[in-house]
């Protein structure tokens, strides 16, 4: 209540010196220099100023300025029909206008903020609210599937005399859906821990944080004999595990979607103004244009299960990751002859 009396207070100290200051220009063209040129002028500042704080309560200062402009005019002339008093009498009707326009504008401005508040906070609202439904259905998931596989497993060791080859067809299909169903509520987990379990940013050498990525995927490494080069890493105030994740994510789409000439991965990279603009260049098979607006929607596959294994997630996490950096990703490719994805990022702009 102090703090709203004292604003008030301000507001009415500044436009009341804004008034004095108005009629001291009066006093100094009028009667001074004998010129009329940039009297009424002088009052458009302080109507606005107070049209723009009180909004319809200060057109009270643009009609006061008015009446108080033509009273003097007719004073000075001693005539009320003259082409002077006239002017004066509409240069004062001109200033109501002008604070009438700029009540009405000010309303409709200060309204359509607060609406634009409203719609952010409900934004922000349901963004928690989705992200802490992601994580409770993730993690509340993860138990009953447990128990399907497990008792899906026991089913087939204890009774494999007694089912014949359709039961365990069947029971291969029950455990192979849960698997595939965990994985999927992991990555999810994954996914909505970017934000809602983000470490405080520390500064690392990415070429460290890289090389733990790379060995990571020692396994698939070795498998498709894939040959990772890289540029000199900055240093830079990053959330260690989630730039693991990211460059992880990032390589793995390449080893996994190789084409028939040996695998080739660079990781580039270089420094624009304020920015880190990355590269991971492979050979792989492509992508095609037509797919590049919808790589980085969570769960949207190019290709088949049985095609290639995944679940969909893995771009949609790396572009999260990056969104928190201020930064963007994207891919250039050409279908069959390799893709390059790219992604910036500002480290001063780290949403930690």
């Amino acid at each position: 209540m102090k703090v709203l009396i004292k604003e008030q207070t301000m507001r009415i100290v500044i436009i009341l010196i804004l008034i004095i200051i108005s009629f001291l220009l009066i006093y100094s063209f009028e009667l001074i220099l004998k010129t009329s040129i940039l009297v009424a002028h002088f009052f458009y500042f302080p109507s606005i100023l107070a049209c723009l704080w009180w909004k319809k309560k200060g057109l009270i200062v643009p009609v006061f300025l008015a009446a108080v402009l033509i009273v003097f005019h007719i004073i000075l002339d001693y005539g009320i029909f003259n082409l002077e008093t006239i002017n004066n009498f509409l240069r004062g009707i001109s200033l109501i206008v002008v604070g009438l326009v700029v009540s009405i504008l000010s309303g409709h401005i200060m309204r359509r903020q607060v609406e634009f508040n409203e719609i952010m906070e409900d934004l922000r609202r349901s963004n928690e609210d989705l992200q802490q439904f992601a994580y409770v259905a993730s993690h509340d998931l993860q138990e009953p599937l447990r128990a399907i596989v497990s008792f899906s497993q026991l089913l087939e060791d204890n009774y494999k005399d007694k089912i014949d080859k359709d039961g365990k067809e069947f029971i291969h299909f029950i455990t192979d859906g849960a698997k595939k169903m965990n994985t999927l509520i992991k990555d999810l987990l994954t996914y909505s821990r970017i934000t809602t379990h983000a470490q405080p940013s520390k500064m690392y050498n990415l070429e460290i944080i890289l090389n733990d990525a790379i060995f990571n995927l020692q396994e698939s490494i070795k498998e498709s004999g894939v040959e990772i080069t890289y540029d000199e890493m900055p240093v830079l105030k990053v959330d260690k595990t989630q730039f693991i994740q990211l460059f992880q994510n990032l390589l793995s789409n390449s080893i996994k979607f190789r084409s028939q000439e040996p695998p080739r991965i660079h990781i580039g990279v270089k420094k624009i103004n304020d920015e880190w603009l990355f590269s991971v260049k492979d050979n792989g098979i492509g992508i095609e244009s037509k797919f590049f607006d919808k790589l980085f929607n969570i769960f949207y596959r190019l290709h088949t299960k049985e095609e290639y294994p995944g679940t969909g997630i893995g771009l949609p996490i790396c572009k999260k990751i990056i969104q928190r950096y201020g930064g963007k990703i994207w891919v250039e490719s050409e279908f069959g002859k390799g893709s390059t994805f790219f992604f910036t990022i500002f480290p001063k702009k780290n949403k930690s």
